[in-house]
């Protein structure tokens, strides 16, 4: 059987191999034209009924183990859905061949990002469903340095009035004006309008620059999503794990 596999080298290009044998002298099968990679917390069961080695090629040694599907079909997504649930894993988008290595990386980011308690059912996430979180986490150290570039002047704010001002300065971006940000807000104009005169004296004339405002927007949105994944973190971390003895009720499979 031809296997997939992912070269050393940067470009994530897929390649054939056949394993020696009678099986090495029969014509080679052709090339996918596209994959699909799977990330992996942990290397799962046994696959689902009708899931032959054929449609999906699985890579578990190692610390960070992975599945590759060429040419999915319909209802992959459905049989992943069966095959995975429970555990932690992330599903990357469908891509060339030549961009499997991207379609892989691009759901470690997400997983590296998911929180996830040892010993309990994980989730199953799918990349189309998050890129605005992976293409601003695919360098967490550059996100946070943009973060921090613009967000840094509130440093000195108590975390309340930090947080005020942070959603203020949010719904003007988003809305376009202090009328549309005070409805976002559900404020008075006025309160909103006091709020952008400080916030002009923090950010100075960068508010008055469409590239600057871009770069806010960004840090803005960068420091919202950090916030929720590390609470997200800490409540399960915080959660009792599930005991030996009772078996994990799995709820109905969900569809895609």
């Amino acid at each position: 059987m031809d296997a997939l596999t992912l070269p050393v080298g940067e470009r994530g290009e897929l390649v054939l191999r056949r394993p020696p044998g009678p099986a090495a002298d029969a014509a080679p099968r052709q090339r996918p034209g596209t994959v699909q990679a799977v990330a992996l917390s942990a290397a799962p069961g046994p696959p689902p009924p009708g899931l032959s080695p054929t449609k999906v090629i699985a890579y578990l040694h190692g610390p960070e183990p992975y599945l590759l599907i060429p040419d999915p079909v319909p209802g992959m997504h459905r049989t992943l859905v069966r095959w995975l649930r429970g555990g932690s894993a992330v599903v990357g988008p469908v891509v060339a061949r030549a961009d499997a290595g991207a379609s892989l990386r691009w759901a470690r980011t997400l997983l590296a990002l998911a929180p996830q308690r040892p010993g309990a059912a994980g989730e199953l996430l799918f990349v189309e469903d998050h890129l605005a979180q992976v293409v601003l986490f695919q360098d967490p150290l550059l996100a946070g340095h943009l973060s921090a570039k613009w967000l840094a002047r509130l440093n000195d704010l108590t975390p309340r009035r930090r947080e005020m001002l942070e959603q203020t300065l949010l719904a003007w971006l988003e809305g376009g004006g202090a009328t549309r940000a005070a409805l976002l807000l559900r404020l008075h104009p006025q309160t909103v309008r006091y709020r952008l005169r400080q916030l002009e004296r923090l950010f100075g004339a960068s508010l008055r620059t469409s590239q600057a405002r871009f770069e806010i927007l960004l840090a803005l949105k960068i420091h919202g999503m950090a916030a929720e994944f590390a609470r997200l973190r800490r409540r399960a971390e915080q959660l009792p794990a599930p005991r030996a003895s009772e078996p994990h009720q799995d709820g109905p499979p969900g569809t895609r």
